[in-house]
């Protein structure tokens, strides 16, 4: 028997010893069957160990016995899914269980050591449920199905919109000269700049021999002198150094790109795209607001945007060895934009490095095969025959969630609509599918003279000349409407400014006055506050006010 009743095992955590070896199975009683793990966190890989919560359904015991009690353990995860060590556990004594924190139970193994769960591992939690007869015999239940996540790195706190963090790089004056003179790309066409060694300070640490190069394209790019991009490579391998570089993160991380925000007088829309983007459950980079100090002088509030690089696509998707590639300016998915010597708009983001050592079974060859091979699928796809085959190519959802959110956004800078620019393409060989990644989200939040069925890109073209295509993407637009709304995305807009506009009097960056960041904040609320209504009436125009309709009615039937 386990004893009384004592709730939660650590409200006296320190007298609190593993369970003592349950007793024999009780003759003519069946256990309760095994449960289901419903905590938010699984699944997902940010989690933090002061943020998880542990849940499961409730007992279901054959013989009605009560719940007595409830188990919970935590398990590091080998790479093929077995349990390896057990780091964490609990019981929970009592017939209603409430959700279980970490702080509700013991650390064993490393986490001990560590008094937290290590970081960016993969992790399972299984719980099982005791139930007790009257004559007090107790069942001990299966234990659920392992529920995999994946701790964080230790990079969530530094995308917290709320703080904003000092980042200071100091560049000798060789690296300061050729940075300055690289930092104008020679017109709208894609333009690689090598990195210069400089030296970082960020999260109060200090890395010297990093990497430092301007970033932007025609119409962001600035010099030293104005408001310059920067990319910042921890890991960048110097020339002049022998030898392959040792790894280094700061916080997870080991780059950080820092966009100016020139091209946006507000400095709000990309962080309010890019959380729009993530709400509808497209794979886009975290943000955070953070202020450039070059050379002891300031140059001004920046927005970190997550490198979208290995770490971040093993965030996002089953395989993180897949090919990366970016497109710009008028660049669609033609052969013709493809060239071996990256001089083509369509570029590779992955290639091949010494230092790397050899690739892992399964990923994808460094080069454009992967590309080239969805291109000529692309192009296989006879009149008619888009969809569904399409959906064997792409991950097709996560496509028209893009779509989607571009119309919402008015997005002329995207992949979809005019430029056909600002966007990354991933290939992840888990699942033989393709994912669009979007970025450069500036340009938005203001109208433009886009026209939402008038797309310029190939694959949304080929989509909306077949009905049941162009019914799934009114359906994602629908959807994207309702969480645009949801979002409440005008006060976000107005926390953003009043957060900044302490701030903007000593930045000598900015390359608007007072005046000018005010009406940019206004332009930027009064189109949140118009566009649902406008896309709205933009699918009742192209005749899918059904569509809204019976989404609505489900809506509605769901609770929602």
């Amino acid at each position: 028997m386990r004893g009384a009743p004592l709730g939660l095992c650590a409200l006296a955590l320190a007298a609190c010893a593993e369970p003592p070896p349950l007793p024999d199975v009780c003759l003519g009683d069946a256990p309760p069957a095994a449960p289901l793990v419903t905590s938010a966190a699984i699944g997902r890989r940010d989690v933090t160990g002061p943020t998880l919560v542990l849940d499961a359904t409730p007992p279901d015991d054959p013989d009605g016995d009560v719940l007595w009690a409830t188990d919970y353990e935590i398990w590091t995860v080998e790479a093929d899914g077995a349990l390896r060590e057990r780091v964490w556990w609990a019981t929970v004594v009592g017939s209603h269980p409430p959700p279980v924190a970490i702080t509700d139970g013991r650390f064993e193994g490393v986490a001990a050591v560590l008094g937290d769960l290590e970081l960016w591992r993969d992790h399972a939690v299984r719980i099982r449920h005791v139930t007790r007869t009257v004559d007090g015999c107790e069942q001990v239940g299966a234990w659920s199905p392992p529920a995999e996540f994946r701790t964080d790195d230790g990079s969530r706190p530094l995308f917290d919109p709320t703080i904003v963090r000092e980042v200071a790089v100091t560049l000798p004056p060789a690296s300061y000269a050729a940075i300055d003179a690289e930092a104008r790309p020679p017109g709208c066409v894609p333009y690689e700049r090598p990195y210069h060694v400089g030296e970082l300070r960020y999260l109060d640490r200090d890395f010297a021999g990093v990497g430092v190069k301007v970033k932007g394209g025609c119409g962001s790019a600035r010099r030293l002198s104005g408001k310059a991009g920067l990319k910042i490579s921890l890991g960048w391998d110097d020339p002049a150094v022998a030898g392959c570089p040792a790894e280094r993160r700061v916080g997870g991380l080991d780059k950080l790109t820092l966009n100016n925000m020139v091209q946006d007088d507000s400095l709000s829309h990309e962080r309010l795209a890019y959380a729009f983007f993530r709400e509808l459950g497209v794979p886009v980079p975290r943000t955070a607001p953070v202020r450039l100090t070059v050379n002891g002088t300031f140059f001004g509030h920046y927005l970190h945007v997550e490198t979208v690089d290995r770490r971040f696509l093993a965030r996002h998707f089953d395989s993180n060895q897949g090919m990366l590639y970016e497109g710009t300016y008028w660049c669609d998915l033609e052969a013709s934009n493809i060239r071996d010597d990256d001089s083509g708009c369509l570029t590779r983001e992955f290639s091949p490095d010494a230092c790397d050592g050899a690739p892992p079974p399964g990923a994808d060859p460094e080069d454009y095969t992967p590309l080239r091979a969805l291109i000529a699928a692309l192009d296989a796809l006879p009149p008619g025959g888009f969809y569904p085959a399409i959906t064997e190519l792409l991950d097709f959802d996560a496509y028209l969630a893009m779509w989607a959110g571009e119309a919402v956004l008015s997005h002329w800078d995207g992949y979809t609509y005019n430029i056909i620019n600002n966007y990354r393409l991933y290939h992840d060989p888990a699942t033989d599918r393709w994912t669009f990644i979007p970025s450069g989200l500036d340009q938005t939040f203001q109208p433009s003279s886009i026209g939402i069925w008038s797309p310029s890109a190939r694959i949304a073209q080929r989509c909306l000349q077949e009905p049941a295509c162009e019914a799934e993407f009114a359906q994602a637009l629908y959807r994207a409407v309702e969480v645009f709304e949801r979002m409440r995305l005008d006060e976000a807009q107005a926390a953003i400014a009043a957060q900044l506009a302490p701030l903007l009097a000593a930045d000598p960056g900015r390359e608007f006055d007072a005046g000018e960041h005010a009406e940019a904040n206004r332009d930027t609320v009064n189109f949140i506050r118009a566009r649902a209504a406008e896309v709205r009436a933009d699918l009742a125009s192209r005749g899918h006010s059904d569509t809204m309709s019976q989404m609505a009615r489900r809506a509605s039937d769901d609770g929602g």
